[in-house]
């Protein structure tokens, strides 16, 4: 783990990488770039809570802007991926209508710091199991090791946010 940034894992991150162009594939990745537990949600809602927890947990809202900047991260290497694959990565995702853009609305902004860290580790987990979804369904060995090293990161988060809720929540 970095000493400077312990929300931040030292494993490096396979370049983005794909067997050939696939539809499928990269409508399964548009749901982790931009769906409602994809990474822009989590990055916009991880910003809002580091903007929102700043003054009272100042260590807290720092956790959550470094997650949020790993999450950019994670949202740039799908994105490439997304474009391998032959689709844009335009910001939305596939549904039953067609196509469904990012809205704010997936983002959940929460009323206090318990509220918030629950929400955050509710997103950690549904990205978690979208994830391992995508991973059964994807069989191109490029995008299954991308996949392998982004939920090392969403378990690390997972597990950061849990301890936070844990150590600053406790109910009397």
């Amino acid at each position: 783990m970095d000493q400077d940034h312990p929300q931040l894992l030292p494993d490096p991150y396979p370049a983005p990488k794909v067997l050939g162009e696939n539809d499928c594939y990269a409508k399964l990745l548009l749901h982790d770039y931009a769906g409602i537990s994809g990474e822009l949600t989590a990055i916009s809602q991880y910003i809002y809570h580091y903007l929102t927890l700043y003054c009272s947990h100042p260590e807290v809202a720092r956790t959550a802007r470094m997650i949020a900047i790993n999450e950019m991260h994670h949202l740039e290497l799908l994105g490439k991926t997304i474009q391998l694959l032959g689709t844009p990565p335009v910001i939305c995702c596939a549904n039953r209508q067609g196509v469904q853009f990012w809205d704010a609305r997936f983002v959940y902004y929460g009323n206090d710091l318990y509220d918030q860290l629950t929400a955050n580790m509710k997103q950690e987990m549904d990205a978690l199991r979208n994830y391992r979804n995508h991973q059964r369904d994807i069989h191109d060995p490029f995008i299954r090791e991308l996949l392998d090293r982004i939920i090392l990161d969403e378990e690390h988060h997972l597990r950061l946010f849990s301890q936070y809720r844990d150590e600053l929540c406790r109910k009397a």
